[in-house]
């Protein structure tokens, strides 16, 4: 795709605005977007060829029919929606869910959340759709174990070795590893379609200057192109060499049915060996429990380093989940973090313990938001710093005391923080699969392409519907539209008069431009 410079220099080669360049963009795009019909399929429901002639996967996932996972791409929005997009490395991302099928081609997209956005969250917003992600009965597709278990797709073990290269050094070594090493064999096809994707159009990793919904739409576009050259070229040399793998079967061996019977009974064992020895550590901290967490010692109970860092990991995730409305967690969010403190760290920390380390986050939020809308103050994004010079600091910790731990110095875990007490929460709205194209057809060309779209948007939805006021504001709109359906009047002659005058023998140039264009 051309980028902004490209489309600038062709501009005024040919005497033509940028506009009517962005008008030429997204006409194209519009069209790209049209064919998903055509290239964007479901899978079937029959088993398909790359597990059924791979005696390492059938008949163990004959009714899987391919791979879901969720990948990041760069986003460019308003500053006052970014909270939102920021992702958990600290960027400003869209979060795209994609399931594809196991010849390298995308099978459902929905693209358009926010980066912090929880990825269960979205599949559950996929699933709900009323076009949405289909799985045929009893038919499932592989997701990481980030997704939880549900109907319609399998996810590995959790706590047992999964990745391929955990494997190198020593095969599996129960029912439970060679599950999950089976399962990374297969999974990592759409990996290695993220791959492919990001590689071919560089666009998706390059900062966008396109308004959001523009940004939706390329995704879901170069997602289209992708697989109509899986289609006409599936050998394309970009295809090759990523996250290849292996025929041979060296960490995997072919287990007869007499080693299979003597594994289950080895990892049965294996299993009651582990239930006894879990039983015996359980006992163990009982003791230590009741020994040093009598009644009334809660009070005494300490916060350290590394309980706050479990403390915030887990609540951003939970706020990702969609488990913080109206700004509160819900209870078995608090109970969460309290057991996993008790048993990583062996101290007794219950739900109340949580309420109150949350609180006091909370006021440490609140005094990092009011030393940064103060005048002074700077603010390093990459060093999560509040910055200032010496004169400034002095002044605000001889007034604020509690400014001092925030000055000057990095604030550790500040991303998880924002997730947790901060109010800037991913809502889904401007998530698009290809379903919605159709809904678009009628007003589609009438939204500009301006940076500023989404904050318009944004403060459109918040307007009240009440009575008397909706009624002048509906008028007051009225007015508005006819002006801007006059001046786009007039705007639309002026470009038909313009193409009138633009002669034939410059049409050929312009073809053999954009086709070199798309050549680079």
């Amino acid at each position: 795709m051309a980028s902004l410079s490209q489309r600038v220099e062709i501009g005024s080669r040919y005497y033509r605005s940028t506009e009517t360049i962005h008008s030429y963009f997204r006409a194209v795009l519009r069209a790209v977007l049209k064919l998903y019909k055509l290239v964007i399929k479901l899978p079937d429901e029959s088993t398909p060829s790359e597990i059924r002639n791979n005696p390492r996967f059938y008949p163990y996932f004959k009714d899987c029919i391919g791979a879901l996972d969720g990948t990041h791409i760069r986003a460019s929005v308003p500053l006052s929606i970014q909270g939102r997009f920021r992702s958990r490395k600290g960027g400003m991302t869209q979060n795209v869910l994609a399931a594809i099928t196991f010849d390298l081609k995308f099978s459902y997209v929905l693209a358009g959340w926010e980066g912090s956005a929880h990825d269960s969250r979205i599949l559950s917003d996929a699933l709900s759709r009323p076009r949405g992600l289909r799985i045929p009965e009893g038919k499932y597709y592989l997701a990481d174990a980030g997704y939880g278990i549900r109907n319609g797709y399998i996810t590995p073990y959790r706590g047992v070795r999964y990745h391929l290269k955990e494997f190198s050094d020593q095969g599996p070594e129960n029912a439970k590893e060679l599950f999950n090493l089976r399962h990374s064999s297969l999974r990592i096809t759409i990996e290695r379609v993220f791959g492919i994707l990001k590689k071919r159009f560089r666009v998706l990793d390059a900062e966008p200057f396109w308004n959001f919904q523009t940004q939706v739409d390329i995704v879901l576009a170069c997602c289209i192109i992708h697989n109509h050259i899986m289609g006409v070229d599936p050998n394309d040399l970009l295809n090759q060499g990523l996250f290849e793998e292996s025929d041979s079967d060296l960490i995997i061996s072919t287990l007869t049915e007499r080693e299979e019977r003597e594994e289950a009974r080895e990892w049965s064992a294996k299993r009651d060996e582990i239930a006894q020895t879990m039983w015996a550590d359980y006992m163990t901290r009982n003791i230590i429990m009741g020994k040093g967490n009598k009644e009334g010692t809660s009070k005494q109970f300490r916060w350290t380093k590394p309980m706050e860092h479990l403390f915030l990991e887990i609540l951003a995730e939970e706020a990702q989940k969609g488990n913080k409305p109206s700004n509160s967690f819900k209870a078995f969010s608090i109970n969460r973090v309290a057991e996993a403190i008790s048993e990583r760290f062996q101290v007794h920390c219950d739900a109340k313990h949580v309420e109150n380390h949350l609180r006091t986050v909370k006021n440490q939020w609140q005094i990092i938001c009011t030393i940064r809308d103060q005048s002074g103050f700077g603010w390093d994004d990459n060093m999560k710093m509040i910055t200032c010079d010496r004169a400034t600091y002095d002044a605000a910790v001889m007034a604020h005391k509690k400014y001092e731990p925030f000055l000057n110095k990095c604030i550790d875990h500040y991303d998880e923080m924002a997730l947790v007490v901060g109010k800037d929460m991913a809502t889904g709205s401007f998530a698009r699969t290809f379903a919605d194209i159709d809904l678009d057809d009628d007003n589609i060309d009438s939204v500009p392409i301006d940076c500023k779209n989404e904050a318009t948007e944004e403060v459109r939805t918040n307007v009240s519907s009440s009575g008397t006021s909706k009624r002048k504001r509906k008028k007051t709109q009225e007015s508005v539209e006819d002006e801007q359906i006059k001046l786009v009047s007039e705007q639309l002659g002026e470009i038909a008069n313009a193409l009138k005058q633009f002669t034939a023998d410059k049409t050929p140039h312009l073809y053999e431009e954009v086709m070199s264009m798309e050549d680079s």
